[in-house]
């Protein structure tokens, strides 16, 4: 008994397997790294520069039927994009902060000044001996 193989019509396309979505991971978990990082700007962005890079390579294999993942691809090309945003937000926010004080320097100077010397009333009361010890004192 001789059996014979199975004949496939020369019209049916096989089955091909896809790629796996490494890419496409990569992207997602350099997109969450850098916006969990984005306040370290030497970690936060060259992570977002790269999950974007490889978000748009994993999108387009998806795309073409190469690979899975085109959602994961897009997620980290969104968290890749967002992280940069918050970077440049970041930085805009200090360049702000320093301009605000270098402006108002003397403002800043002679509120501190103001603070640093006592007040009349305090410095016609002599100091009793309690005020000078410390709020928790071990019992004798």
């Amino acid at each position: 008994m001789s059996e014979q193989p199975p004949t496939y019509q020369p019209g049916t396309p096989m089955p091909q397997a896809q790629g796996g979505s490494g890419l496409a991971i990569a992207a997602l978990i350099l997109g969450i790294v850098s916006v969990v990082l984005f306040c370290i700007p030497y970690i936060g962005v060259p992570g977002a520069i790269v999950a974007i890079v490889l978000g748009v390579i994993a999108r387009g294999k998806a795309n073409r039927g190469e690979a899975t993942g085109k959602g994961m691809a897009i997620a980290g090309m969104l968290l890749g994009i967002i992280s940069i945003v918050l970077v440049l937000l970041l930085m805009l926010g200090a360049l702000a902060f320093f301009g605000f004080a270098a402006k108002h320097k003397g403002e800043f100077e002679k509120a501190l000044q103001q603070m640093s010397q006592p007040s009349p009333e305090q410095s016609a009361k002599p100091a009793s001996p309690h005020t000078m010890l410390p709020t928790a004192v071990w019992p004798a």
